[in-house]
């Protein structure tokens, strides 16, 4: 569903043009600076108009991350009912092992990875990824991030660390 996003707003190069598929998709780009909210969301306002905000104030990979995670909740057709476990949350907090986390969050999580790290973009970089930290960095996503794609891709990124 990623690679399909990413045709229909003709992205074809990194980092990933979020504001273009969230003005397309009819929400409202706003960046936050505020250190105490959260990382990045989509809401709806009382007027009915949608927002997609990311937060400028905190790591500003871990916002994109959540701002495509929430935009794979939308194109994945994901209920508004589909939550979370409470006590699940509460007992891991932001570190819930991806095991722990029901279907849907997984999903919209892999779509996130491959809207912000598309593999054919990430083909154009092999000779760099030895050094993973400079392609996160052209990919605006964090090294974790890079570094799961980079394993995921290639079948093991114990040579990219």
């Amino acid at each position: 569903m990623a690679r399909k996003v990413l045709k229909q707003y003709k992205i074809v190069e990194v980092p990933t043009d979020l504001r273009k598929i969230c003005e397309g998709e009819g929400l409202e780009y706003m960046e936050l600076d505020d250190p105490e909210a959260v990382d990045g969301m989509l809401m709806e306002l009382e007027d009915g108009t949608r927002v997609a905000m990311v937060n400028k104030a905190k790591a500003y990979v871990r916002g994109r991350f959540t701002l495509a995670h929430e935009l794979g909740h939308i194109f994945l057709r994901h209920d508004k009912r589909d939550f979370y476990d409470a006590e699940a949350v509460r007992e891991y907090g932001e570190d819930m092992p991806e095991s722990a986390k029901p279907p849907w969050e997984q999903e919209a999580d892999a779509f996130a990875a491959e809207l912000l790290i598309p593999m054919e973009q990430l083909k154009k970089y092999q000779a760099e990824l030895k050094n993973p930290e400079k392609v996160a960095g052209i990919f605006q996503v964090s090294r974790p991030a890079m570094a799961i794609a980079i394993a995921n891709f290639f079948g093991s990124a114990r040579n990219f660390r």
